[in-house]
């Protein structure tokens, strides 16, 4: 399942499971992910 959240101040976060795969603020290079980057931390199907 896919959920949207609004956020503020350019917060950008991919959490799977409870698990942060990407979190936009915590990075030194403030950038969004590639699809590859979030793909290649999920599990196999």
């Amino acid at each position: 399942m896919v959920e949207t959240k609004p956020g503020g101040r350019g917060d950008f976060r991919v959490v799977l499971d409870g698990k942060v795969l990407w979190d936009k603020r915590r990075r030194d290079d403030d950038r969004f992910p590639a699809d590859r980057e979030i793909l290649a931390q999920l599990p196999p199907a």
